[in-house]
């Protein structure tokens, strides 16, 4: 199976959905990674062409950790910047769904805590579905699918209820290995918003486990729209 998880930031996918991404790996998925947003405005010491130089190295780092390709929206769109109603976005996440060919798509839930996040989802819905109209032009040929949708969990998990649970136990070390690159966001989040990411990501795939009855899971949630639904499991 051909995935394609779209985060808003170069580190979202490793905090919310890597420990997953790892076991699509492991089963034999051609998985994709990807990021809209340069992660241009996480610093207090480095100015932004600097922070996203470093952040896009730090995600292919991260991504070559977990064993999948890594891709970045085509076009520099700046954090806070990310527009869910500009028509040229949604032409490159299109182009990029074409590019890849996914049968499931995982992004981030339409409900999370900054605005990146909420408008990625919507991006990523309505391009998907952009992607299979032949007369929808982008530089490659249409998608013979609307694929399957996924939302992933939101930070902390607050506002979010899981439908589908993956277990994760024996690729939570590999997850945080690969959040473990992003050591510039680390630090950011440790001074922005007084957060051990690591420590947070512990507890949230314990408590994700707990209710599940494993030792670590991700949580997520299948979008119900038609032609999204399926009557077979597409997660680990």
């Amino acid at each position: 199976m051909k995935v394609l998880a779209v985060g808003a930031h170069p580190d979202d996918l490793e905090i919310l959905c890597a420990g997953t991404l790892a076991r699509m790996v492991q089963r034999g998925d051609e998985v994709t990674a990807a990021h809209v947003a340069l992660g241009d405005a996480g610093s207090f010491q480095l100015d932004a062409p600097s922070i996203s130089k470093i952040r896009a190295r730090e995600a292919h780092d991260a991504t070559a950790i977990l064993g999948i390709d890594y891709e970045r929206i085509s076009i520099d769109i700046s954090d806070c910047r990310v527009n869910s109603a500009d028509e040229r976005q949604r032409e490159a996440v299109a182009e990029l769904v074409r590019a890849t060919k996914p049968d499931l798509v995982i992004t981030h839930s339409p409900e999370d805590y900054m605005s990146d996040h909420n408008e990625v989802s919507k991006l990523v819905f309505g391009a998907t579905f952009a992607a299979s109209l032949p007369n929808y032009k982008t530089h490659s040929n249409f998608h013979s699918k609307v694929p399957a949708l996924y939302y992933m969990d939101t930070l902390a998990g607050v506002g979010f209820q899981p439908s589908e649970f993956v277990d994760i136990s024996e690729t939570i070390e590999l997850k945080l290995t690969a959040l473990a690159a992003h050591q510039s966001q680390l630090t950011w989040l440790k001074e922005h918003d007084g957060v051990d990411m690591v420590e947070q990501i512990k507890l949230v795939a314990r408590f994700r486990g707990l209710q599940c009855q494993v030792d670590f899971a991700e949580g997520f949630t299948p979008c119900k729209a038609w032609l999204r639904t399926f009557s077979y499991r597409l997660l680990p």
